[in-house]
């Protein structure tokens, strides 16, 4: 079931690395949340809209909502961007931009090339293939976001030029500059507790969209607290809408027995920047029975992803989370058609750690010779 998430004011979503008062004055923004984010709110929003505090800790949710010590049925698909209901992506981190471009064409990305490791070529990095840029000219990074049209030309590989969706035409930043306050008087300490932190204000007609699964029942709408204020927002159920169908419908043909796995959300591996079921050396592995080789990979800076537990009242372990927009090369070895390669990885949670809070949603891509 799809939910639409609507802030009613500025949010504030921060990264794992420390931030203390008078220390680090200036806090580092994220947009979107990280998936635990939104799960812990709409958790917590669907224990108080079943019932109380004290039920939860009875377990009389324990099916759906688990207990303080574990989870239970309820998973999400997200978060996504929606900007006047078409959702938006991270540009997968094989295409590039060229630099400096601005105006008319400036927004347009392109593919770096996939070929083989060079005999020559001095560096750590273990595959045998390399993503390379050829083009005449200098490209560099993409910041922003591609919708869902372009992602589905990406995945089906039937452009070669797809078009960016820049941050400032889903919000803003508006600097916000506090002082820590005693909790007794109210009042406001004297020295070394100044901060500063660069709060979200969403532009008109953007929201974030996700996709609740494992629940009985489904409440129609509600408001939930979210992001490092507990600001709050409005949740309301999305009827007989899936905004990923195009993406569903897609078949693939993996006529060259390769593909790829772009990560829409963030995705917590058990070896760092590798999946478990994937071997360090041969680069080998098995995925409920589909034998694969990873062949090339074009992964961005990792992600800390912490966050406090409330059950428990402690800091929550911290990750080092492969970021959105990854992309992992494979070469497939054993005889297995495209539909169930489909089905194994298509839309689904791929993470080692906490897939049923959303981490690591999968999309499947052919790869052009």
């Amino acid at each position: 079931m799809w939910y639409k998430i609507k802030p009613l004011d500025t949010l504030f979503f921060r990264d794992g690395r420390p931030f203390s008062m008078g220390s680090e004055t200036w806090a580092n923004s994220i947009f979107p949340p990280y998936p635990s984010t939104i799960y812990g709110a709409i958790r917590t929003w669907l224990i108080f809209e079943r019932g109380k505090l004290k039920e939860f800790k009875e377990g009389n949710y324990e099916k759906e909502l688990g207990t303080k010590d574990k989870k239970g049925s309820l998973k999400i698909k997200g978060p996504f961007i929606s900007l006047k209901n078409n959702l938006l992506f991270s540009v997968p981190n094989d295409l590039l931009k060229k630099k400096g471009a601005f105006g008319s064409g400036g927004n347009n990305l392109f593919y770096v090339d996939y070929e083989n490791k060079p005999e020559i070529f001095i560096s750590n990095y273990p595959l045998e293939k390399i993503l390379v840029n050829k083009k005449d000219f200098e490209v560099e990074e993409c910041d922003g976001f591609i919708d869902i049209d372009n992602l589905k030309d990406y995945l089906t590989a039937s452009k070669r030029v797809l078009s960016l969706t820049e941050k400032k035409e889903i919000f803003i930043e508006e600097k916000k500059t506090g002082i820590k306050r005693s909790r007794k008087t109210l009042s406001s300490e004297e020295k070394k507790h100044l901060y500063r932190v660069p709060m979200i204000r969403l532009k008109k007609d953007t929201s974030l969209f996700v996709e609740i699964n494992g629940l009985i029942s489904y409440p129609e709408e509600g408001l939930i607290q979210l992001g490092g204020e507990g600001k709050t927002v409005k949740i309301e159920k999305i009827k007989n809408v899936d905004p990923l169908t195009n993406l569903r419908d897609i078949n693939f043909k993996f006529e060259n027995k390769l593909f790829k796995i772009y990560l829409a959300t963030p995705a917590i591996f058990e070896k760092g920047w590798l999946p478990k079921w994937i071997k360090k050396k041969s680069l080998l592995g098995s995925y409920n029975g589909i034998d694969l080789k990873l062949v090339a990979c074009a992964i961005g800076k990792f992600n800390l992803i912490g966050g406090w537990d409330l059950a428990h009242q402690r800091p929550k372990p911290m990750y080092k989370a492969v970021p959105a927009g990854s992309v992992y090369y494979f070469e497939i070895i054993n005889n297995v058609s495209a539909e169930q390669i489909k089905n194994t990885f298509h839309l689904q949670n791929i993470s080692d750690i906490n897939p049923e809070e959303g981490f690591g949603l999968a999309l499947l891509g052919e790869i052009k010779l």
